[in-house]
């Protein structure tokens, strides 16, 4: 079978999927190249996420407000459990203080393990301790039919090692990234953000009962003492699981939408 006829499949099979679409929900026809245009839009955004954790498992986090967020959005929102962060300046303020952290904690672990770390550079040094993975999957990606916005919608079964008061602590974590995107000079940028987690608990411990911490090390105080930017909004967003918690939505899906002013928004208020 030619190359050619390979990719004619394949357009016949896009065209098919969005014609069930257009018979099932919106309405609206595309045309073949306006189906691929829409199918590499999809890819540019799975692949933004997947740089953007990439981003964290480096502990490059102060790279990811310039590089993938929206410059020309004014009200932008950045989202967790416990809080969110409005605007351009406290978003960026949050990344760069996970980035003093990171520094902070490296150079703990060098003062505590001088045979090891003692040598090494301040360049050579960050990144040391903190270990973030954040896979995301199930991918469920809707652009608006005007083209100017897009929400996605992924799963994330990670875990990370946070550096504490108590030293190394290794955790998992399940929950939701929630995002909405917007199209600005020929590119896909991020203009709200929400991840919320369902669980965030110690390994070992079990996530269904109330975490036991472990005792505090003297070497480690300075990270008791370390504060991240007050959040703009201050409220639970979404509660960790706990026996007792009460029934509590997930993140909206993301359904087929014209305009992002006739759809719901991942931003807090």
């Amino acid at each position: 079978m030619s190359v050619k006829n390979n990719l004619e499949i394949i357009l016949n099979e896009l065209k098919f999927n969005f014609e069930k679409r257009k018979n099932n929900q919106m309405g609206k026809t595309y045309s073949t190249e306006e189906l691929v245009s829409r199918w590499e839009d999809q890819r540019y955004m799975k692949n933004l996420m997947g740089k953007y954790a990439n981003c964290m498992i480096l502990n490059r986090e102060h790279e990811i407000f310039d590089r993938f967020w929206s410059k020309k959005t004014e009200n932008l929102c950045l989202s967790f459990n416990d809080g969110a962060y409005k605007g351009a300046e406290a978003i960026r303020a949050y990344y760069e203080a996970e980035y003093r952290r990171n520094d902070l904690v490296a150079h703990l672990l060098q003062k505590r393990f001088p045979e090891k770390l003692g040598s090494l550079s301040d360049e050579e040094l960050y990144g040391i301790g903190p270990f973030k993975v954040k896979p995301m999957s199930c991918p469920i990606i809707e652009i608006a039919e005007d083209h100017q916005t897009a929400k996605g919608l992924w799963y994330c079964q990670g875990a990370y090692n946070k550096v504490e008061g108590c030293g190394p602590v290794a955790r998992w974590t399940w929950g939701y990234f929630a995002v909405d995107f917007t199209y600005e000079d020929d590119a896909w940028k991020i203009f709200n953000l929400m991840y919320v987690n369902d669980v965030d608990c110690i390994c070992g411990q079990s996530w269904g009962k109330e975490e036991k911490p472990y005792p505090p090390l003297p070497e480690f105080q300075p990270l008791e003492e370390f504060k991240y930017p007050e959040y703009s909004v201050k409220k639970t967003i979404r509660p960790l699981y706990a026996p007792d918690r009460v029934l509590t939505k997930a993140p909206e899906i993301p359904v087929p939408y014209r305009t992002f002013a006739e759809t719901f928004s991942y931003g807090i208020s």
